[in-house]
């Protein structure tokens, strides 16, 4: 339940600050709340799809193609915890800049609340199909049940969500980085548990 719990919690935060930095960024702008809204729907929507489809190409190979496609899951989801704490180190406060500047481009005219949807749900089908990935590693592992599972991750949607609203309307007091590095820490403990 845990490790769910954790990568739930970190991805769910990491679309939250794209989502809370372009809200704030757009403050005032009519129809915002549409078309970020639209952006969560289609990105969870996409991250459902791949959620489906990892599920069917498990099931579509029997026998060792089984054992060889379980085991590529687990070196890709390593891997790309790994990768991604490399990378949330190094791009976090960029990925912030463009953020704001997207936000900034709207307010004035230069893109249209269009651009607001994309990026949005481009950010949650990204941490949502990590989420699968990660997740079905960790299943395919065995070392969660699925009821543990489910709890994990409800558990790591909401916490996540009440620290990126948090983190929206300005009461969080612990700065972003800090947040992060320890998250950081906690998903390359998963990433090792899982190689």
């Amino acid at each position: 339940m845990l490790a769910t719990l954790i990568i739930v919690f970190r991805e769910v935060i990491e679309a939250g600050l794209v989502v809370g930095i372009v809200l704030a960024a757009t403050r005032g702008v009519p129809g915002r709340a549409l078309w970020v809204g639209g952006g969560i729907a289609a990105g969870i929507a996409g991250a459902c799809v791949m959620a489906a489809f990892a599920d069917a190409v498990s099931n579509m190979m029997a026998g060792a193609g089984q054992e060889l496609f379980n085991a590529s899951v687990m070196i890709i989801a390593v891997l790309m915890l790994t990768g991604h704490n490399v990378w949330m180190a190094r791009q976090g406060r960029q990925i912030s800049h463009e953020m704001k500047s997207l936000g900034e481009d709207v307010v004035v005219g230069r893109r249209s609340l269009t651009a607001l949807a994309i990026v949005v749900g481009v950010a949650v089908l990204r941490e949502g199909s990590e989420i699968v990935l990660f997740l079905y590693g960790i299943a395919l592992s065995g070392g969660e049940s699925a009821i543990s599972m489910f709890a994990g991750g409800a558990i790591g949607v909401a916490l996540g969500g009440v620290a990126s609203a948090m983190m929206y309307f300005g009461l969080m007091k612990i700065p972003t980085r800090h947040v992060f590095a320890v998250t950081s820490w906690l998903i390359a403990l998963l990433a090792a548990g899982m190689a």
